[in-house]
């Protein structure tokens, strides 16, 4: 095979070799796709077969192919190959040009649901009929143990008979509060603002609540040991980092005042670690990690950052917690299906989900960084925004005289989704922390050429701001 090489410059460098042949791979590949001989799910030619076939190096075609799968081409399973993801399609066209920062939902393209799939399809193999049957309260043991090691990495330390497998986030908040507050006076403590689904939970179980204003630079202690010291609190249910709804993250040493605190009030800390696989910067550990006294709950959900419909999530218990708890789940849900729990601990084992996560945590912060940028060039006199650098909430506090259900209402106008945030603060809270006045933005289902839209809604507060006509043109 005679080779005719051709140089292009390309600013002050010059384009080499490999990556002439890198180009030759993927044109080859995308014109397989182009012909239909290359469909949805079928398995790509091997790199020793695509190496043989056009003269390069098998180096070089895994390189191609690794590529393709940072550009959502392809989806690779290990030792088992890559495969054509479904072909692209205009997801702004069927949305009809919305952006939408009110949902929580991923985006469908970053589900890798044919990796799990495969998954799915080696644990009924590897299980065959056991997998129907019913499992053990707490969870598939295999997973369980996994689970011990991956949370060790965030630094939370147990045994595996203290881990609890539940049907998502939700449910293990459920759990404990019952475990807790059955047959007991008493009140919880929550974070003003914080997730509308606990609220709406503590609100069903007939649990009364009291308030902490979170702040960006987090709590004000002497209010929270005054309210602790008051014999009323049993538990303080906090998301100490990526909180939903403000996008903020305790420090350091604020967690290890709420763990020193937690034993000195005989407080239970329910700690609601559900993003915490989207990382933070180094040295970030979650309050179970100060807490020697067994005193802490310690939630994780594989929902936003994996699959929402799996609905799979874990509690780490104290000791003294785990029999009530296993108990309550039982006459409520016998058990978790053992199929889905067998996948992910294989797609955990095979080293999928870090991969996946490692994937989904760079489009985030890519994400944030390019709205943090945004918001530098803007002019926001009035409005206090948080940007977080990782996670995938951004917290708007608006100007007083702005309503946030207006800018909501003019923003739908312009096809720009948003979320009022009144939800999130408890009925009693709401005037007097300004509930009206605030707004959060996820980027979880925004697309990253889609962020410059927060250009159109700090536009549109001005406009509101100034007491202009808002044209649908902004």
């Amino acid at each position: 095979m005679i080779l005719i090489l051709y140089y292009y410059r390309i600013g002050k460098g010059v384009l080499r070799l490999k990556e002439i042949k890198g180009d030759i791979v993927r044109a080859f590949i995308f014109k397989e796709i182009k012909a239909r001989r290359i469909k949805t799910g079928q398995r790509l030619p091997s790199c020793r077969e695509l190496s043989a076939r056009l003269g390069v190096n098998k180096i070089t075609v895994n390189k191609a192919y690794h590529q393709l799968e940072r550009e959502n081409v392809v989806y690779s399973i290990p030792r088992g190959g890559f495969y054509l993801l479904e072909e692209n399609t205009d997801k702004a066209a069927t949305m009809g040009g919305k952006v939408d920062f009110s949902s929580v939902k991923p985006d469908e393209g970053l589900i890798p649901y044919r990796e799990f799939t495969h998954v799915m399809n080696r644990a009924i193999d590897l299980h065959q009929r056991s997998i129907f049957n019913y499992e053990a309260v707490g969870g598939l043991a295999s997973l369980r143990e996994t689970l011990k090691y991956e949370f060790m990495k965030e630094g939370v330390y147990t045994n595996t008979e203290q881990i609890v497998i539940t049907h998502g986030a939700q449910q293990a908040i459920h759990l404990a509060l019952q475990a807790i507050f059955k047959g007991r006076k008493g009140k919880l403590l929550v974070e003003v603002p914080t997730y509308s689904l606990a609220l709406r939970l503590v609100d069903h179980l007939g649990i009364g609540v009291v308030g902490i204003e979170r702040k960006k630079e987090g709590f004000d202690f002497q209010a929270l040991e005054k309210i602790l010291a008051s014999d009323e609190i049993l538990a303080f249910y906090v998301i100490p980092r990526h909180h939903n709804p403000t996008g903020f993250t305790l420090a350091e040493g604020d967690k290890q005042k709420l763990a020193a605190l937690s034993v000195k009030y005989n407080v239970t800390i329910i700690e609601d670690d559900y993003l915490a696989d989207l990382g933070s910067k180094k040295g970030v550990l979650p309050i179970h990690y100060y807490d020697t006294s067994e005193n802490t709950v310690y939630i994780r959900s594989f929902s936003k950052t994996f699959m929402p419909g799996i609905r799979m999530g874990a509690a780490v218990l104290p000791k003294g917690m785990v029999a009530a708890v296993l108990d309550l789940k039982h006459s409520i849900d016998l058990n978790t299906s053992r199929l889905p729990q067998a996948a992910l601990d294989l797609f955990i084992k095979s080293g999928m989900y870090d991969k996946h996560i490692k994937r989904i945590r760079g489009l985030y912060e890519a994400k944030l960084k390019q709205a943090a940028e945004i918001m530098k060039l803007l002019d926001t006199e009035g409005l206090f925004y948080h940007v977080p650098k990782h996670g995938i909430f951004i917290w708007l506090r608006l100007p007083e005289d702005i309503n946030a259900l207006k800018l909501e209402t003019a923003l739908a106008d312009r096809v720009i989704l948003i979320k009022t945030a009144s939800e999130f603060f408890p009925v009693e809270y709401r005037e007097e922390c300004k509930a009206n006045s605030c707004v959060r933005l996820c980027v979880l289902g925004v697309k990253k050429e889609d962020i410059k839209a927060l250009a159109s809604i700090i536009s549109v507060i001005k406009s509101m701001r100034d007491g202009k006509h808002l044209s649908k043109q902004v």
